[in-house]
């Protein structure tokens, strides 16, 4: 028993001496007032480059996490884009920036700035290449492009917009595409995209105008669209509509027009024609290469036609020929001006030039032995 308490007395203290190894405290990110990284083509020219003004970096993940980034894309050398968000995570020293947040990539050209704009995107520098898929938008002037989902191919300048693109023009008289997958390039102001394409515009007075076309090209510097045939467009609230081939939109003027043969209809009235201009801003349609207009009862052909559709003011020149089934009359003239009625139909009259009318009468039956009677003056034909 002594011998035991001896043994116990010594290795007690010997244990109650030995001390815990310090538990390893986790590395702590190192904050730096300034985040710098850029890289170069092999040419030595700038390719990229990223800044913080505040960031605070973990070592052993490579990861740091920036306020107030900012980034410049180089085109040979030259600033192209300029990149910025209110807080990102940089990966692997550069190799990915994660934006969560209000971010911008502008487009550095002083005629026509390009806008892109998104909610959380994926940078891959050394890739030249961008992934949004939160609130991608792109704007350039009026115009704006939205999507569900955008890459930008920064090598190739060219954004690509998939998942219900949708084209606007804001304005009093705002105008929508709703598209197929799209690719726009801001440079250029190139656009390209699959159908179908359905539009529409709010005019002012309440109406909605409608388009579609299967497939459409463009160029959003010259604000300029490019409908594949077939084109249809119409207006409801008018009883119009327009069938046509291909189709251009110049959305600055607001015009549509075709060199290319069509046809329309207005109530009750047809026309058709060999190319047409309308334009928006002053209520008219232009119907050239020949303009054939037809109502119940009635025809017109001339050279070119012109509508005014506020007005409702019509004119008709170059070789006019009016037919009227009632009475058989033809009505030829240089120039013919009348008026749509809101049944659709078109009351003419003679601006002073000269008319040759033709009325064919029902012949009456001949009277034997009477004497032939002058005929009676008739008064002058009023269309």
């Amino acid at each position: 028993m002594v011998a035991a308490a001896a043994l116990a007395a010594l290795v007690l203290p010997v244990a109650a001496c030995r001390s815990t190894p310090p538990r390893e405290e986790a590395a702590q990110p190192f904050v730096f007032r300034e985040l710098n990284l850029r890289q170069r083509d092999p040419q030595g020219r700038p390719l990229w480059e990223i800044t913080s003004p505040e960031a605070r970096y973990d070592l052993n993940r490579r990861l740091a996490q920036a306020r107030q980034l900012r980034g410049v894309l180089y085109q040979e050398g030259k600033p192209l884009y300029r990149v910025s968000a209110s807080n990102a995570v940089v990966v692997n020293d550069g190799e990915v920036v994660l934006v969560e947040g209000p971010s911008q990539v502008v487009r550095l050209d002083p005629d026509r700035p390009a806008v892109i704009t998104a909610r959380r995107l994926r940078w891959y520098p050394a890739e030249e290449r961008m992934d949004i898929d939160r609130s991608p938008k792109a704007t350039q002037g009026d115009l704006e492009l939205t999507a569900g989902l955008a890459r930008f191919r920064i090598d190739a300048d060219r954004l690509e917009l998939r998942e219900r693109p949708v084209l606007r023009q804001s304005g009093a008289e705002p105008v929508r595409l709703e598209l197929g997958p799209v690719d726009w390039f801001p440079g250029s102001g190139a656009l390209r995209a699959s159908g179908p394409v359905r539009g529409s515009r709010q005019l002012t007075g309440g109406g909605i105008q409608q388009l579609s076309a299967p497939s459409l090209t463009g160029n959003t510097r010259s604000q300029t669209i490019d409908l594949v045939a077939p084109v249809r467009l119409s207006d409801p609230s008018r009883e119009a509509s327009l069938q046509a081939q291909a189709t251009r939109l110049d959305l600055a003027q607001r015009t549509a027009s075709s060199a290319l043969p069509f046809q329309g209809a207005y109530g009750r009235s047809t026309i058709r024609g060999g190319s047409f201009v309308l334009n928006g801003n002053a209520n008219t349609v232009l119907v050239r290469e020949g303009c054939d207009l037809r109502q119940p009862g009635d025809s017109l052909t001339a050279s070119q036609c012109f509508w005014n559709w506020r007005t409702g003011a019509v004119a008709a020149s170059g070789g006019v020929n009016l037919r009227r089934q009632a009475n058989g009359l033809s009505t030829r003239a240089a120039r013919l001006e009348g008026v749509i009625g809101r049944n659709g139909r078109v009351a003419f009259q003679t601006p002073g030039g000269r008319v040759t009318t033709q009325l064919q009468l029902p012949a009456g039956p001949e009277r034997v032995g009477s004497r032939p009677k002058s005929a009676p003056k008739s008064p002058p034909f009023q269309l």
